[in-house]
């Protein structure tokens, strides 16, 4: 059994408390996926430069993701670019299987 994970990565150059807010354990992005049942947390980790991020959403399957986001896309829309000013590079790492 393996679980569908997307890998982001993020490049942070001020406000970090506030981008952990947003990204992290309770933040915007974690309630906002939180009322799909196929949702298993994101991960999200601080490089020791202290600079930059990578985080990782975690789901049933790519299908159960794919679809709550084409259900809810004006919301994922929305929070999104309600999000961009809190880093400076956003970088899709692709996706992957979490192997149990």
């Amino acid at each position: 059994m393996s679980m569908y994970c997307l890998v982001w990565k993020y490049k942070v150059s001020a406000n970090h408390a506030k981008f952990e807010e947003e990204y992290g354990r309770s933040g915007s992005w974690f309630k906002f996926f939180e009322s799909s049942e196929d949702y298993l947390g994101s991960e999200l980790m601080k490089h020791a430069d202290g600079k930059s991020y990578i985080l990782i959403d975690k789901w049933m399957s790519k299908s159960d993701y794919q679809d709550f986001i084409d259900e809810n896309k004006a919301d994922y829309d929305q929070l999104n670019q309600n999000c961009k000013a809190l880093y400076d590079e956003e970088e899709d790492m692709g996706e992957h299987d979490l192997l149990q």
